[in-house]
């Protein structure tokens, strides 16, 4: 389930949300139909869905594979997102739904779900953005929990990368975090001017009038289109370069801890399953239920805000 309509249809196919756009496939076929045809031939319960409406009607229970393409390119941010029947599912219910059609299976399963749309708005220094995609990731995490058996199931949550993104300033408890950093006498602002408590390393939000940065007092930077300001000039912002955390709840997640090779991480996952080089491990011939999920892969980028998450990694769109 996902974003990235465009690349399953051919470049002659109207895109069926959006009568102005069409396909890129230039090979001529139609990705959608290709699947729904291999299915039905091998006698599954399956469903393709693009709607938000399609989407609620799949029965978990008497459905096994299931194809969601909900937009043309990227899924929408939480905050701009149509809810309607027309619209297109959150996060949240899109992993429900994976796991209620996954859980089915007696042997386990393996599911990955990435919020890709905190990096995004990242890159474009968007930084109420961001941070609400931080807090739906959240929520997606909790429901993660809620539908699985921490004795059997290991959930992971990491990021692929960090971004420039920082917070600065004394600022008092209770302070706005998309909000000015308070007055303070520790090391004010030499030019006089006052600066948002977040501010990224690079980025689009560059704005010096005669070599100044500009008065942010009547600005509204709590604004979901608000563009902090940022060090260097570039059109869009970078990926940082620290460590990022890993956090994990389950079987053998005390495997997962202090400083580990990203690679590491997958080999935890088979051991902790089960599976590949670890199959026929000693400690799988136990009596001991063994993980029915080998890892619910929820991930997102600038995870030291929300330290509370418990989930996994990153690619490009929502694939859940």
């Amino acid at each position: 389930m996902g974003g990235g309509r465009r690349h399953f249809l051919p470049n002659t196919t109207k895109d069926p949300e959006y009568n102005t756009k069409y396909g890129l496939r230039v090979d001529g076929q139609d990705l959608t139909k290709e699947w729904q045809n291999k299915q039905s031939a091998k006698g599954r319960n399956f469903r393709y869905v693009w709607n938000k409406g399609q989407f609620d009607s799949v029965d978990p229970q008497t459905t096994d594979y299931l194809l969601g393409l909900f937009e043309y390119s990227h899924m929408q941010y939480e905050v701009d997102r149509d809810t309607t029947s027309n619209g297109e599912p959150s996060i949240t219910e899109m992993v429900e739904k994976a796991i209620r059609i996954l859980k089915k299976n007696s042997k386990g399963f393996f599911l990955l779900v990435e919020g890709s749309n905190i990096d995004i708005a990242h890159h474009d220094t968007l930084a109420a953005k961001a941070l609400t995609e931080t807090v739906s990731m959240d929520q997606a995490v909790t429901k993660a929990l809620e539908l699985t058996n921490e004795e059997e199931t290991l959930v992971i949550v990491t990021a692929d990368h960090s971004h420039v993104f920082s917070m600065g300033g004394y600022n008092y408890r209770g302070n706005d975090i998309l909000g000015l950093a308070n007055p303070t006498d520790y090391e004010p602002p030499l030019d006089g001017m006052p600066y948002t408590t977040l501010s990224y390393g690079n980025g689009p939000g560059v704005n010096f009038t005669s070599g100044k940065r500009p008065n942010l007092t009547n600005v509204d930077t709590t604004a979901f289109d608000y563009i902090p300001q940022a060090a260097v000039p570039v059109e869009y912002e970078t990926h940082g370069g620290e460590d990022v955390p890993i956090f994990s709840k389950g079987p053998m997640a005390h495997l997962l801890n202090g400083v580990k090779e990203q690679h590491y991480v997958a080999h935890v996952m088979q051991y902790a399953a089960c599976v590949g080089d670890f199959k026929d491990d000693s400690h799988c011939k136990n009596t001991e239920p063994k993980p029915t999920c080998s890892a619910c892969f929820i991930t997102w980028d600038r995870v030291t805000f929300f330290l509370s998450f418990i989930g996994i990694c990153l690619q490009q769109f929502y694939f859940v």
